[in-house]
């Protein structure tokens, strides 16, 4: 048996997103096909996924696409996504607001940096303006799940963009999920596993053993549901189980058999990123994909083979 390789793998935050990648790795995965992969780091953000990926501190990292998007438009980086994964984001709204008509003239929470979340800010104040549904405005909030929740309940936003686990506890304060960014298309298709395109082309074995242990990891996580909910607890540092446990329930429904890149939605958030970055403008998403390596699993019957296992 040959030597495994070593790899460093990283992770932009503690939510949902990190999931398949934590429980491709708590289950022994990346191991099985031949990668000794050490734990996957937290790296301080999507940016500091970026920064680790170019300095090749990091080999592969899960991140949402804004980031690389913008560091590639800027001929900072050259990154591409290999697999889609799980982004699932909401506009939640405070205690007393019902129904999306109500943000009408409202203000919504942003941290402003330049992440998924002041991203999808900025996207539904245009696209909700566009039915006829406006005023809603940015107002700055400190960054984090608990300023979030802070910023809510006092009133000093009416509504935040929030993802699983952080946003439950607020609904349990009495919030109300206002708007499913599902409807446009954007959940389970912003995010996911990414590389220099460089380090690809060099290591396109390297790659596929992790792209196959990676969506071996994915349907781990959707038919195990309380090892998922262990590794999430674990990993986000959730005390409250009950948590973990809701979160799996809420994104488990809606994850791809196939965790391909979803270019459709990229050139979406392009296309909407162009209003403020020249460089965006006419850029094709399928130039920051490259997602050979699922089609090649799905061509050879290895996904239909996990599903029946």
């Amino acid at each position: 048996m040959s030597t495994p390789t070593k790899i460093a793998a990283g992770f932009a935050t503690v939510g949902q997103g990190a999931g398949p990648m934590m429980v491709t790795w708590k289950a022994g995965l990346f191991l099985k096909h031949g990668l000794a992969v050490e734990r996957p780091r937290l790296m301080g953000g999507a940016k500091g996924v970026v920064r680790g990926l170019m300095a090749g501190e990091i080999q592969f990292g899960n991140l949402a696409a804004p980031a690389p998007l913008r560091a590639n438009l800027k001929g900072e980086a050259d990154i591409v996504f290999l697999t889609g994964g799980i982004n699932q984001q909401f506009v939640v709204g405070r205690p007393g607001l019902n129904r999306r008509e109500e943000l009408a003239g409202k203000k919504i929470g942003t941290v402003a940096d330049g992440g998924i979340g002041d991203m999808l800010v900025k996207f539904i104040i245009a696209r909700l303006a566009g039915a006829g549904i406006s005023g809603l405005r940015e107002e700055p909030i400190a960054h984090g799940a608990a300023a979030e929740l802070d910023a809510l309940l006092g009133g000093q936003v009416d509504a935040v963009v929030g993802t699983p686990p952080e946003c439950i506890e607020a609904i349990r304060r009495g919030c109300k999920y206002l708007i499913d960014f599902s409807e446009y298309g954007l959940n389970y298709a912003l995010g996911g596993i990414a590389a220099r395109r460089a380090y690809v082309e060099k290591n396109p074995g390297l790659t596929r053993a992790f792209v196959k242990a990676y969506v071996e990891g994915m349907q781990r996580y959707r038919s195990d549901r309380e090892f998922t909910i262990d590794v999430q607890a674990d990993y986000s540092g959730i005390a409250d189980r009950t948590i973990a446990a809701e979160t799996y329930d809420l994104t488990r429904p809606g994850m791809p058999r196939a965790p391909y890149p979803v270019v459709a939605a990229l050139q979406t958030l392009l296309d909407f990123m162009a209003g403020e970055l020249p460089e965006a403008r006419g850029a094709d998403a399928r130039a920051f994909v490259d997602d050979r390596f699922i089609r090649e699993l799905e061509d050879d019957g290895f996904i239909a083979a996990l599903e029946k296992a």
